[in-house]
């Protein structure tokens, strides 16, 4: 239980990969750069990815988020499996910014 007496939830944390559009000029690209400082969305929003799902924050921050970093440092592409069973390479430089987000699942209800 925590402090106000309830028990505690278990969320499981989704990082997502939020990628930059193909085709984008400078201009478009200060616009989306504000845009996502600001919460706001210009347009179409960015497309984004789910990396993986964990179940506490800790394994999140130790497992995902230093791969990420780690691979992104070296300009090496993020490797990404999808539930389809498919496996997306995606270049460095099509990563715009990485988010890590507490989720409620089903299976944890």
């Amino acid at each position: 239980m925590d402090e106000n007496g309830r028990e505690d939830e278990k969320i499981a944390y989704c990082v997502m990969v939020w990628l930059v559009p193909r085709r984008i000029t400078r201009r478009k690209k200060r616009k989306v750069e504000w845009a996502s400082a600001t919460g706001t969305n210009i347009e179409h929003a960015l497309p984004w990815m789910r990396y993986v799902v964990y179940e506490s924050q800790e394994e999140t921050e130790e497992g995902a988020l230093e791969e990420i970093s780690d691979h992104l440092q070296q300009n090496r592409p993020l490797r990404i499996s999808s539930q389809a069973s498919r496996v997306w390479l995606l270049p460095a430089d099509r990563v715009h910014y990485v988010a890590c987000e507490g989720v409620n699942r089903p299976k944890d209800r």
